[in-house]
C-alpha cells in the first residue's frame, strides 16, 4: 500500500501519513487538506499521469451549447434529436433544470459553424501556394 501511496499521491503524502498518529488524524489531516476542492479527478488523479478528462461537475450553458451541436454535427445525427424524450431524459437525469437547445437553434448553429469553416478553408486555400488535389467520400454519400 505504501508502494501505492507514494506512486499516485508522492513521497510528501506518504510521510505526512507515516507521521499521523492514527487513520483519523490521517483521514483528516492529509487526506482532508489533499481532497479539499471534492472534484472527482483530484481523488484518482496520479502524480505523472498526464492530464484526467472527465468531471463530475455539469457543463455550463455555453458548454452545452457547443457540445450538443458538435455531437449532432459530427455524428450526422438529425438536429429534431434534442426534443426527443428519451434524449431529454437522459440530458436532465437527476438534472431537472438543465439547459437542452432547441432543434431550430441546433440547425442554425451547425449552419454558422459551417459557413465559419469554408471561410476557413478558403482562406487556407487562398494562402496555399501548391497544387491541391479533392476527392469525394463515397462511404458517407447519401447518394452511393
Amino acid at each position: 500500500l505504501q508502494k501505492h501511496v507514494k506512486k499516485c499521491w508522492g513521497s510528501e503524502i506518504m510521510a505526512a501519513a507515516n507521521d499521523a498518529k492514527d487513520t483519523n488524524e490521517a483521514r483528516k489531516k492529509i487526506v482532508g487538506e489533499y481532497l479539499r476542492d471534492g472534484t472527482i479527478t483530484t481523488s484518482f488523479e496520479c502524480k505523472g499521469k498526464g492530464k484526467v478528462s472527465y468531471s463530475h461537475w455539469q457543463h455550463t450553458r455555453t458548454k452545452t451549447h457547443a457540445e450538443i451541436v458538435r455531437w449532432v454535427a459530427e455524428s450526422l445525427r438529425p438536429f429534431k434529436i434534442v426534443a426527443d424524450r428519451g434524449f431529454q431524459l437522459l440530458m436532465k437525469m437527476g438534472r431537472l433544470e438543465h439547459y437542452i437547445l432547441s432543434p431550430s437553434t441546433v440547425s442554425r448553429d451547425i449552419k454558422l459553424v459551417f459557413a465559419r469553416t469554408c471561410q476557413q478553408i478558403a482562406k487556407m486555400l487562398q494562402d496555399y501556394s501548391g497544387k491541391v488535389s479533392f476527392m469525394t467520400d463515397a462511404w458517407t454519400s447519401p447518394n452511393h
